[in-house]
């Protein structure tokens, strides 16, 4: 079997889910950030035996090199084709790239098609997700209809995050029959916590810091994901930079409603909040950035999250 796979595409949760997948059942899992980190040194690592006395999985994330972004490490490309051109590898060694493209000029990108198992993970397009849905549920033995798929996409978000986690707990519920029904979701799913989450949005743009503390308690009591809250501030915070954006250029609430195709009421709350266009900007990129290095595991979502939220 090779034990070769290059990973990439712009959604970094499903990207994830591959790697669970090829990990699974394995206890020796190191990663590297090929974005600071030299090849040579995953390299090294790959040729020696793992202390559990199997196989091991050697990670390299943010594998830049082979994509057209700037690349600021300088890499022994010329240890990492020798290893490719081996044919024979215990150990597993998968490199991830978040972006769409590959730069298919580079040779290495060349000889790395050749050579291992290629996986693409595109964003899914909204209209695509209650076949998604399905897909995950089935490929579990779990019945669903596609109809149902689409309550479920409706009722829990469209955040694959998201999705994934619900997707997950039902299969827990419903372990038994392996029946998914409408009157499950509504069992299952926690409409309490996008009431809380709206609250918690509401306090930050109104700027009050001791409720924006009480929502995250009550959220944190709900041991609500650190990830879903943050998916839901950015699509809040990022709905009232475009309100901003487009009553700037001097078009009312009611065009600004029919434009963005949301709620009047929800306009006019991003109209009255005190953060200007550059502070929503600020906030979006800080929300990006947390949003990624809790995924890459560079820090703790909850850590993150707190300090986001601190830091207002």
């Amino acid at each position: 079997m090779n034990n070769l796979y290059l990973i990439y595409g712009n959604d970094y949760s499903l990207i994830k889910r591959e790697i669970n997948k090829i990990t699974s059942g394995i206890d020796d899992v190191i990663t590297f950030d090929l974005g600071v980190q030299r090849i040579n040194e995953m390299l090294d690592e790959a040729s020696c035996i793992s202390f559990f006395g199997s196989k091991k999985v050697l990670i390299g994330e943010n594998a830049l090199f082979l994509s057209s972004s700037i690349n600021t490490i300088n890499h022994d490309f010329d240890y990492l084709e020798r290893y490719l051109k081996e044919n024979d590898h215990d150990n597993i060694i998968i490199f991830t790239l978040n972006e769409n493209k590959l730069d298919e000029r580079k040779k290495i990108v060349k000889l790395l098609k050749e050579k291992a198992n290629v996986i693409h993970k595109d964003v899914i397009n909204q209209k695509d997700l209650p076949k998604f849905v399905m897909s995950e549920f089935k490929n579990e033995g779990y019945d669903i209809d596609y109809k149902t798929a689409s309550y479920f996409v409706n009722y829990v978000g469209q955040n694959v995050d998201i999705l994934i986690s619900e997707i997950e707990k039902m299969m827990v519920y419903k372990d038994n029959d392996k029946k998914v029904t409408k009157q499950d979701i509504n069992d299952i799913s926690c409409k309490a916590f996008k009431d809380n989450v709206f609250d918690l949005t509401d306090g930050i743009m109104k700027k009050d810091f001791n409720k924006i503390y009480e929502c995250y308690k009550d959220l944190m009591i709900m041991s609500e994901e650190p990830i879903k809250i943050i998916s839901l501030l950015g699509n809040q915070f990022l709905l009232t930079y475009q309100v901003k954006l487009l009553s700037d250029k001097g078009k009312d609430s009611k065009e600004i409603a029919d434009l963005l195709k949301v709620h009047p009421y929800r306009v006019k709350l991003a109209l009255e909040t005190d953060y200007s266009i550059y502070d929503l900007k600020e906030v979006l990129k800080k929300l990006h950035d947390l949003d990624f290095n809790i995924k890459s595991g560079k820090i703790d979502k909850f850590i993150g999250l707190e300090d986001f939220l601190l830091h207002l």
